[in-house]
């Protein structure tokens, strides 16, 4: 049976879109979401590309017969502009809520990040300066850049720091590490994330998404 923990933490490092900028439509796509072959969730993602601004939006919302037990929503959203060929976060907001506790995140950009709220306020001091923190993105807009042909991209989701790097695994899969991870609020650098792989065919979404960590693997289908 999945844990809380490894429930919470795989939400923030996915993604589901391949996008490729010449395109100005919308896209819309729905996943389930299971672990050990048990169903724990439903997911959606929305984006919209016009005239060099776009706008993606996540939900996630349990569903399977451990939803009872194991309640939880979620709504990510994006905004930004396309400037040579790079997806830029201009707001982001996250809405996380189990049985237990509520998390919001508020962030603004220009190339810089110029604003991290949180609800409830982080008490913590940081340990990273967040005014140096230059060309980092919101995790959605982070793997869209990936998956858009970029190398590299850096990440900062409201609790930590990283950089998601591209490789391409034997068949052809896209393979993302994550590298230079450091948390704001505390002095440890645990990151049971081992890797992200994407599986796709001649679509722009891909028909499967693994997350590995350490000890369970979340998988996303296309329905």
């Amino acid at each position: 049976m999945f844990t809380r923990l490894y429930l919470n933490k795989f939400i923030v490092f996915f993604v589901i879109f391949v996008v490729n900028t010449s395109y100005a439509n919308n896209f819309s796509a729905e996943y389930k979401v299971s672990t050990t072959g048990i169903k724990i969730g439903n997911f959606s993602w929305s984006l919209n590309i016009n005239d060099g601004v776009y706008q993606t939006k996540i939900n996630l919302q349990n569903s399977g017969i451990f939803s009872p037990l194991y309640k939880f929503e979620g709504s990510y959203l994006s905004t930004g502009v396309v400037e040579n060929n790079i997806f830029k976060t201009r707001n982001y907001e996250q809405f996380w809520k189990t049985k237990k506790k509520t998390k919001i995140v508020r962030m603004l950009f220009n190339d810089y990040l110029i604003e991290l709220k949180q609800e409830p306020i982080e008490e913590e001091k940081a340990r990273v300066n967040l005014e140096d923190l230059y060309l980092y993105f919101d995790p959605i807009t982070s793997f869209i850049n990936i998956l858009n042909g970029q190398n590299e991209a850096k990440t900062i989701d409201g609790r930590r720091i990283y950089k998601l790097e591209k490789n391409e695994g034997e068949n052809g899969n896209i393979i993302l590490k994550i590298e230079d991870y450091v948390n704001i609020w505390a002095d440890h650098k645990r990151n049971d994330l081992k890797k992200i792989e994407f599986f796709i065919e001649d679509d722009l979404l891909p028909y499967e998404i693994l997350i590995h960590f350490k000890e369970r693997v979340f998988k996303l289908e296309r329905i």
